[in-house]
């Protein structure tokens, strides 16, 4: 396995906290085409890892944190964090690297960097080699039980505040005509100069997404994220080649659902034009770098979601094109729980020079708000 993100520092982790936290209610529910109704946040949990010289790296995590890895972690002699990803990775071979077990050695992978750059009270980008302190950022929303009117207030909402692009939810019927209308509606608010994709969650068949690409590419679609299953790759190619054929021009996004850069290699082989490795999704950030650059040699578009407090990170070692999403309705509701985060404008993420993670939790707030429900405590053996 490849990891262009391995240092020789030895580490040894010698105590870990684990912070349970209540979901932040959403100011209103969200939805998307294929997933149920959502109320609350994304976020759940926290981890500290601490090492034999009091140093730690912390970062955003589920429950497998606590009982898959760190107890092999506080049982592990002292490695190198490429060490420690490797034998976790193989760890973790026979749940599949679809598994919810890779997501979370994602997770893992940048607290473990997180910690090295603070020994070295490096803020974690500049860690990692960034050459700049700033990641391209759009804001996305768009949920399917907005009103025609709600959803123009929101996308012209994104606008003022500074954004040059955004994207929206769209499938949760088979009429494709009800979405278009919708895209006409926010392209007359927006203009014909700012960034509108849409998402689909997987919602549609290929008759179907040709369909609404085919009129979409008239209001000028950025790109038409998962239109079909995210691993029908004949479908996937079908619909690529049809539009192709019939000098359409609306890039299809792919990869929010998996979790190997060998899959990404498939969606440009079938077509896709816009890659989308989600930040906790790959088992490092080396594999997405991976997928960065198999992008950049094909010329594709390249995207990430997730936690983009954290994702910023990645976006400082894109290029200027690579975008960050900040999911608006789920995301927003973290930023008044964090002591760390990034200054916002211009659609741009401008990241603190503060040593470590761009994204640092306000514990005492949310024990005030009742929102931290325990912190677990674990040790090394002596």
């Amino acid at each position: 396995m490849e990891n262009m993100f391995s240092y020789p520092d030895m580490i040894k982790i010698e105590r870990a906290e684990f912070y349970r936290l209540s979901p932040i209610p959403l100011p209103r529910p969200f939805k998307d085409g294929t997933g149920g109704i959502r109320t609350a946040s994304l976020f759940g949990s926290w981890v500290r890892l601490y090492d034999t010289d009091g140093a730690y790296g912390e970062g955003p995590c589920t429950e497998l944190m606590l009982s898959f890895f760190i107890p092999i972690l506080l049982e592990a002699e002292p490695m190198t964090n490429g060490e420690l990803i490797e034998k976790l990775y193989w760890n973790i071979r026979n749940f599949g690297y679809q598994s919810a077990h890779a997501r979370e050695l994602g997770s893992l992978d940048m607290i473990l960097l997180d910690l090295l750059a603070m020994r070295r009270k490096q803020p974690l980008h500049r860690f990692l080699g960034a050459k700049k302190d700033w990641a391209n950022v759009y804001k996305g929303g768009g949920s399917v039980l907005l009103s025609d009117e709600e959803l123009v207030e929101d996308m012209l909402r994104f606008k003022e505040e500074g954004y040059h692009q955004t994207k929206f939810k769209i499938g949760q019927t088979k009429d494709w005509k009800e979405d278009l209308r919708r895209l006409q509606k926010v392209r007359e608010a927006l203009g014909e100069d700012f960034g509108i994709a849409v998402d689909a969650n997987q919602a549609w068949d290929v008759d179907t997404a040709f369909d609404f690409a085919k009129e979409a590419a008239k209001l000028h679609a950025s790109w038409f994220e998962e239109p079909i299953h995210a691993y029908d790759m004949d479908g996937l190619k079908e619909l690529t080649d049809r539009l192709a054929e019939a000098d359409i021009d609306v890039p299809i996004a792919m990869g929010e659902s998996v979790r190997s850069y060998h899959t990404f290699v498939q969606y440009a082989e079938h077509g896709a034009k816009h890659l989308q490795p989600a930040n906790a999704n790959l088992y490092s950030i080396s594999e997405i770098m991976r997928v960065r650059d198999l992008a950049k040699k094909r010329g594709l578009g390249l995207e990430t979601g997730g936690i983009t407090f954290a994702n910023v990170v990645l976006g400082t070692l894109y290029d200027e094109n690579g975008l960050i999403e900040y999911h608006q309705p789920i995301m927003e509701v973290l930023v008044p729980y964090m002591s760390v985060t990034s200054e916002i404008y211009d659609g741009k993420f401008y990241l603190p020079s503060t040593p470590g993670m761009p994204m640092q939790l306000d514990f005492e707030k949310l024990k005030k708000d009742g929102l931290l429900k325990e912190v677990i405590y674990r040790y090394a053996k002596q």
